[in-house]
């Protein structure tokens, strides 16, 4: 072989070691950019942070403060140009430098913690965070007004817990409101828990006026099955006071506070178990209702459901009553399991033969009498 060829080879693969080496080298470095642009909130832009680091990447995208902006102005955003500026919390800063166009920007960031803000949290019972924790309470927004205010609830919050706390929107004014509302032992991770299944105070203030003290994990239970305020209200309302298994029963089976109400617009109250059965089976309030005028107001669920389940319907009971029969709901599902209709009733009524019995008139269909 040529040694100016050998030569070349080992050059060259000397320099493809060192892309390669470069280019490891390059993913393991950290890259840190953020995106911002107009909000339609008022005082408010959307600010987008990223970070990859080896085995790990941040993002976050939310609202924020325009206010919390140094450097910044509006004139920048909207009408562009190179920018400098820095994102300002407690827990520390992001000095970020890029551009803006048609209203909007992009740039990168590095991170500058606040050198007081560990031992303050540490002077408020809190372990100190290291970096990683710092960089997520900034962008978290754990401020040392939400640790002092989570501290003086009585929450025994750990550092790691004030970020998911804020993470997940826990607020304050949120835990304020639930301890107004009658909870006032809740821990950090039930108000995250809450926080997590969009449990609103409102909700519970709702719960505590109807008369219901729930575990958290049973009021969140309530919420992972759509159980609302309304229905609650309406439960109480049409005389109901169920547990609260037995009301995320109803609402997995479709009770609502549609049917609730329409079963008291017609007067009628089944237990709550049979409102499972009657919802499982389809019946409807206009098939109550139409068995209450036909004079079977007082029958059992699994009557009820029985007759649905045999296609016995409201125009067919009303139909046999208007002929002079008055059968028991049994006797109604038998002699529709054999085919009669009201159309056969009056034919038999017409042909002479009265005043039969259920019990005949199925023997006659059976033998083919028509």
């Amino acid at each position: 072989m040529d040694n100016r060829n050998s030569s070349a080879i080992i050059v060259g693969g000397a320099l493809l070691a060192v892309l390669i080496a470069a280019g490891q080298d390059a993913l393991q470095t950290t890259r840190q950019e953020w995106k911002l642009k107009s909000s339609d909130s008022p005082g408010m832009v959307h600010f987008t942070v990223e970070r990859w680091k080896p085995g790990s990447h941040w993002s976050t995208s939310t609202d924020v403060p325009f206010a919390n902006f140094r450097g910044l102005s509006r004139d920048t955003i909207e009408h562009g140009g190179p920018a400098k500026f820095e994102y300002v919390q407690d827990a520390g800063r992001l000095v970020c430098q890029g551009d803006f166009s048609w209203s909007r920007g992009s740039g990168t960031f590095r991170f500058e913690p606040d050198p007081q803000f560990a031992g303050q949290l540490k002077a408020l019972g809190y372990d100190a965070p290291d970096d990683e924790q710092l960089f997520s309470m900034l962008l978290s927004g754990v401020s040392l007004e939400f640790a002092r205010g989570a501290r003086d609830a009585g929450l025994q919050a750990s550092t790691k817990q004030l970020i998911e706390l804020r993470i997940h929107g826990v607020s304050l004014d949120y835990i304020r409101d639930a301890r107004q509302a009658g909870y006032a032992n809740l821990i950090a991770q039930d108000y995250i828990d809450l926080k997590i299944h969009g449990v609103s105070t409102g909700f519970l203030r709702d719960l505590k006026s109807n008369g219901y003290n729930l575990h958290p994990r049973d009021i969140v239970e309530l919420r992972i099955h759509g159980v609302t305020s309304e229905f609650i209200g309406d439960l109480k309302a049409a005389g109901y006071d169920l547990s609260s298994s037995q009301i995320v029963e109803l609402s997995i089976h479709g009770v609502n506070s549609a049917y609730l109400r329409d079963l008291k617009t017609y007067g009628l109250q089944p237990h709550a178990s049979d409102l499972v059965q009657l919802k499982i089976h389809g019946v409807t309030t206009n098939y109550l209702k139409g068995l209450k005028d036909a004079g079977y107001s007082g029958l059992f669920a699994s009557e009820i459901t029985d007759l649905t389940i045999h296609g016995v319907s409201i125009a067919f009971i009303q139909e046999a009553k208007d002929l002079g029969y008055s059968f028991t709901p049994q006797q109604l599902i038998d002699i529709r399991i054999h085919g009669v209709d009201g159309a056969y009733l009056r034919r038999l009524r017409d042909s002479g033969l009265k005043n039969l019995t259920a019990a005949q008139i199925e023997k006659l269909r059976i033998h083919g009498v028509d």
